[in-house]
Order: C-alpha cells, then structure tokens, then sequence
C-alpha cells in the first residue's frame, strides 16, 4: 500500500472544509430569522437552519485548523517561496495598497451602510421578511415552540383536552402534556406552525400588542399606513438626529440610533419616544 500522505491529505482536507463553508455560508443569506425558522421548521435539502449554521461554523473551524498546520508543516517551503517573490513584488507596490485601500473600504462600508453592501443587506432582510409575512410565520410568543403543552394550552386559553381531541383527530400524536410544541411537531413530521393553525383566532389587533411588526416594515410603509408625507417624515426625523431614507427598515433605522421602532413611530406621529 502507498504510504499516507500527509500534506496531500491536509491539502485536499482544505479544499473541502473550504467548500462546505462557502455552501453552508450561501444557504445561510436566504433563510428566515431563527424564531421563524424554528416555527415553521424550515429546512433546506433537509436540513434545519441550527444545523446549517454548526455546518458553517465547524467548517469555518476545521478550515483555519488545517490551513494552520499546512503553513506549519510547510513553513520552509513557504519562506523560500516568498523570499524568491519578495523582489518581484515590491515592483506591486500600487497594487498592494489598492488592495489594502479596498479591504479597509469593503470593512467601513458595512460598517457604516454603504453601497454596495447596503443592498445586499437589504436583500437580505427582504428575504427575512418574506418569510415573516406568511400567515402562518408569526409565533403567538416569542419561542412558542419551546413551551410544553399545558402552557401553550394557557397562552391559546384552550383545555388540554380539547388540544388532544383536535390533535388526535388530526393523527398528530403526543405522549404527555409536558412535552414540547417543538418535540410534538418532530415526532410527527410537521412544523409547531401547523399545530398553532389548529387553534389560531383572528388577530384583534389590541393597541400595544405589538401586532403592526413596526420593524419589520420600510419607513415608506410606515408612513404609507399613517398616512404621512414621506418627505415631510425625514425632515421631522433629521431634525431629532434621526437620518433615514424612504426604503430604510424601521428595526435597522432604530438599532443605528440607538432606540426602539415604536420609538421612531412616535416621533413620525408627534407621540413620545418612551414607548408609552
């Protein structure tokens, strides 16, 4: 048998953690956020996004792992490699600041919401939203899927029995009232989403029970619904240090602020900024 080779081994290990990491990193742009995800068990070529993300990571991990040792086992070949460059590439002077000019912009552009990286983010929150705005997206509470069954009975103010007699009717299984909504759905090859449609009621839209999903909406949206003047709105925003533009998203605009969407609501209609 060939004797096992261990630069060749790392080298073709470094290749493939390397991909698994730019796949899992791709998927991970497009899925909903995590309560949604969780919610309405979301998954993509079967698996979860909890799983794509430890795919990502453990990846990301072993990459930088092995990319260590192979500089470490190769450190000769290496310096000798960049001594014999080092004369040719100190003619690339422009070149490598340029490059260093590009990283830093690329960084203080996400940094600070600039174009390009400003699109690529929103796209990535009109996906988020996307997905949040499907009917059966929204969890009555935030983790409603990590409540056991005579909680989850309370919230929906219903009697355990009657959950068990609509589950059974349904042929969704469960063995006690203290299991998850989460563990329930596994078991029977649906999402904690699809057991909430079991019981759901018409949203009544109470003041103050968050029910709008402010951040959620674009600041054009939002003055669409109160029926305000968008310019007006940014001029009334600036002139309480809030820049924004017409297409930011009301959670984005607040978190550079510093305050809370509600909070930029109130400003837009003359209310306070305490939430109240």
């Amino acid at each position: 048998m060939n004797q096992f080779k261990v630069q060749g081994f790392t080298s073709l290990l470094l290749f493939f953690s390397f991909l698994i990491s730019l796949v899992s990193g791709i998927v991970l742009y497009f899925p909903p956020q995590g309560k949604i995800a969780n919610w309405t068990h979301w998954t993509f070529w079967g698996l979860e996004k909890e799983m794509w993300g430890a795919l990502h990571i453990n990846s990301s991990l072993v990459f930088f792992i092995i990319a260590f040792l192979h500089l470490y086992y190769n450190w000769k070949v290496l310096f000798r490699y960049v001594k014999k460059k080092m004369e040719p590439a100190l003619n690339l002077r422009i070149e490598i600041f340029a490059a260093v000019v590009l990283s830093i912009w690329i960084v203080l552009a996400t940094l600070y919401n600039i174009e390009p990286f400003r699109t690529v983010i929103k796209w990535n929150n009109d996906i988020k939203n996307y997905w949040a705005a499907q009917a059966e997206a929204q969890p009555p509470i935030p983790h409603a899927e990590d409540l056991i069954v005579t909680e989850f009975c309370k919230q929906l103010d219903i009697p355990p029995e009657d959950f068990r007699q609509r589950m059974n009717r349904r042929g969704w299984a469960f063995d006690a009232e203290k299991d998850k909504i989460i563990d329930i759905a596994g078991r029977n090859g649906i999402s904690p989403a699809s057991i909430y449609k079991l019981f759901r009621m018409p949203a009544q839209g109470k003041p103050g029970s968050g029910s709008h999903g402010w951040g959620r909406k674009r600041l054009d949206q939002v003055c669409e619904e109160l029926n305000r003047n968008p310019d007006d709105v940014l001029k009334k925003l600036a002139a309480h240090g809030v820049i924004a533009s017409k297409d930011d998203y009301l959670k984005d605009l607040a978190g550079r602020h510093n305050m809370r969407p509600i909070d930029i609501v109130n400003l837009v209609t003359d209310g306070s900024t305490n939430g109240n």
